[in-house]
This record gives C-alpha cells, structure tokens and sequence, in this order.
C-alpha cells in the first residue's frame, strides 16, 4: 500500500484553513462587548457601511433587523458587518480544508460532502464555544449561515476545477 503525501500547495492550503481555525477560535473566546465596534468608530471609519446598510431589512433568527429595530444605523452596520465575517470566515475555510483535502477520498464526489459536513460540525463547535463564553449567545442560524459560505466556496471550487480540467483536456 503507497503512503499519502501533501503536495506544497495542499500543506499551504491546509496551514490557510488551519489559521482560520485559530481566529474563529480566539474570537469566539472573546465577548461580545470585547468584540464590539462603537458607534463612533463606524460612523468615523465605516461610514460608506452605515449609507449602505441604513435602509435595509433583515429577516434573521426569528426577528427583523434594521436600523429602527437594532438601535440605529451603527447598530446595523454592525449586525451586517458580523454576520459577513460569518459567512466570510467559513467560506474561507471551507475552501482551503476542500483544497487541501480533496485528495484524500477515494471517490471524488466525497470530497465536498465531507469537506461541508466536517465544516459546519467545526461551525457548531464554534458556537458550542461561544456558548461557553461570557456574554455570548450561540445560534443555529449562525451555523446555517456558516455553512452556507463553506457550500458556496466548495461549489465554486468544485465548478472552477472542472471548467480548468475540461478546458486543458481539450488543449492537450
């Protein structure tokens, strides 16, 4: 039986996956007040965010979200801002573990099913975490919107390295 081996590029997309890791942990070990931007800071610094957002309504976790409700266009911004780091952070890793990982299954359909279903169980372990922490209220509507931006970043790669195999099928 041959012995796996990580090509470089694998071991780079698993070290970028595996940081990713490290700052969803180190921010679900922090509060929410620990983690909240104030308003002034917004207003001065992320204003184009609260022009952007101010007239938005969000259906999320049961509840309407908008800048009446959440206590104005600062708070908003923020609600959007936190919830794009969701997304945005497990898109991330689910892209760089898919990378880096994909190699390892046999069949090759398995490879972004597993790849989804380890990151949303790393998503629920997330807010389990937070749970922990001080101050923080985890949600399912957390892990749905995480695993969401894994699905989307394995599904792109998925489609991207299909088109580049077909494409250099047909070259060759």
């Amino acid at each position: 039986m041959q012995k796996f081996k990580f090509t470089n590029k694998e071991k780079i997309y698993l070290v970028i996956a595996g940081l990713m890791l490290l700052a969803l942990f180190i921010s679900s070990s922090m509060t929410y007040h620990e983690q909240e931007m104030k308003p002034g800071f917004i207003h001065t610094h992320l204003r184009f965010m609260e022009e952007l957002v101010g007239n938005w309504n969000i259906y999320y976790g049961g509840h309407w979200h908008n800048a009446h409700n959440d206590g104005g266009v600062a708070s908003m911004a923020q609600f959007v801002i936190r919830k794009a780091a969701h997304f945005g952070s497990y898109f991330i890793l689910g892209m760089f573990s898919y990378l880096g990982l994909k190699r390892i299954f046999r069949l090759n359909w398995m490879a972004p099913i597993m790849s989804w279903l380890s990151v949303i169980g790393l998503a629920a372990f997330d807010e389990y975490h937070q749970y922990l922490t001080g101050d923080r209220t985890p949600s399912i509507f957390d892990v749905m919107l995480d695993g969401s931006g894994a699905l989307l970043a394995i599904v792109l790669c998925v489609i991207i390295t299909a088109i580049y195999h077909k494409i250099n099928k047909k070259s060759v």
